[in-house]
């Protein structure tokens, strides 16, 4: 049985020290390319890009949300400190929403003027 295990153990060691000169003779003429997923040339391509997927996630998200802000109108019954939190869902809801819309808003603005001035980003 040890014969068999020192065999066995001899035909690795030797596997393993010439695997190696296998992989020299293959052919390594094998080119990667990495492509651009977003295909953006320019800082503001890249921005415009980044903020439409932010837009196409976030909007649903914004949308769902509202909705449990009615629900918590709706689950407080009158109650003031339950109430105060549907408010404050909302309220914060709607800041973000105001937020994704305006990062959007701002983009254009400034895209907008340094198009105006004749540059370029």
């Amino acid at each position: 049985m040890k014969w068999i295990f020192n065999k066995v153990q001899y035909g690795v060691i030797y596997f393993l020290l010439f695997l190696p000169w296998g992989f020299l003779k293959a052919d390594t003429t094998i080119t990667t390319k990495l492509e651009n997923p977003i295909e953006a040339e320019s800082f503001q391509e890249l921005v415009e890009a980044v903020l439409e997927v932010a837009i196409a996630i976030g909007t649903p998200i914004a949308i769902l949300a509202i909705i449990y802000c009615g629900f918590l109108f709706v689950k407080a019954r009158g109650k003031p400190e339950d109430l105060k939190t549907a408010k404050s869902a909302l309220i914060w809801t709607i800041v973000g929403v105001a937020v994704l819309l305006g990062a959007k808003l701002l983009s254009m603005v400034i895209k907008g003027t340094i198009e105006g001035l004749g540059g370029g980003v």
